[in-house]
């Protein structure tokens, strides 16, 4: 939660602070793709981040529904949500203080609820929500098996998870089949590793200039937050090892979930190994305890 924190603190009063809603790498429509979701204006800001949330949705119904975000952020996807679907209310849960903090100033009104939380133990009832969106967030749970079981139970039977993150390459089946043992059905799976390079290669030329004024320390956290060309998360999708990963599942029927751990012991160790890569990719220069001579060198 700090790291998110600190990002707050770094964008906080500047510019950049009410425009900067999403956090997520982006979503590029290749040559002979048809992109999903509402058709955004030429001048739309951050047209790939909210491209990125068209893809997660998919053909997934939102009118009227009761739609929570877990790992919500700085609330630019529940912002997009409400702009183009009459929702029933949207509930933004982050485990940053900072983050919800900046939501509840931002989008306050009586439809958008924002609260502190943890993604593996999330402070909702269950059966509430009829979508639960979680973009970009997972990969940094230390136990995404308990993240998945909380899902499930907040979903009310014919609700449905919409999931997109990095994913280790031989973790996409396991976590499918996790999803099914709790009562989900795979309604469509997609690989878009390849759209989300082209997205973090076409914005990093203006990403590294919208922040240039900012201090070497910065930019460096910044660059990790970004997801720009050369980062850490970058290299480690870009290069084949994980996967950039869309799940859009529904919850057929209330299943008693195992007592039992569904992933193994070795799927439990890979899923923490991405867990730590993404977590010290996010705290490699947070500015706690160090000075710009600690950072990594370009």
């Amino acid at each position: 939660a700090s790291n998110f924190d600190d990002l707050n603190e770094i964008v906080d009063g500047t510019p950049f602070d009410r425009h900067l809603r999403f956090l997520n790498f982006g979503y590029r429509v290749l040559d002979g793709e048809t992109p999903r979701g509402p058709k955004l204006g030429f001048a739309f800001p951050n047209k790939d981040s909210a491209q990125l949330l068209f893809q997660t949705i998919g053909d997934t119904p939102l009118d009227g529904r009761r739609v929570v975000e877990v790992g919500c952020g700085r609330g630019g996807n529940l912002w997009l949500v409400r702009r183009y679907h009459e929702v029933a209310w949207t509930a933004g849960i982050d485990i940053a203080a900072g983050s919800i903090a900046h939501c509840a100033k931002t989008q306050d009104r009586p439809d958008a609820l924002w609260a502190v939380g943890d993604a593996e133990d999330l402070p909702l009832a269950s059966g509430i929500a009829d979508v639960l969106v979680n973009v970009e967030s997972g990969a940094t749970y230390p136990d995404i098996e308990r993240f998945f079981r909380e899902a499930v139970r907040v979903l009310a039977v014919g609700g449905r998870l919409l999931y997109a993150d990095i994913v280790r390459h031989d973790l996409v089946d396991p976590y499918c089949r996790l999803l099914e043992r709790l009562g989900m059905a795979i309604d469509d799976q997609r690989d878009i590793s390849a759209n989300v390079v082209a997205a973090r290669d076409e914005r990093a030329e203006r990403q590294q200039l919208a922040f240039a004024t900012a201090s070497p320390q910065d930019r460096a956290t910044m660059a990790e937050f970004s997801g720009l060309t050369g980062s850490v998360l970058y290299r480690e999708f870009a290069g084949g090892a994980h996967r950039y990963v869309t799940v859009q599942a529904t919850k057929r029927a209330e299943v008693a979930p195992p007592a039992d751990r569904i992933l193994t012991e070795e799927e439990r160790a890979r899923s923490r190994a991405t867990s730590d890569i993404a977590v010290e990719a996010l705290t490699l220069t947070s500015r706690a305890g160090r000075s710009d001579a600690d950072l990594p060198s370009s």
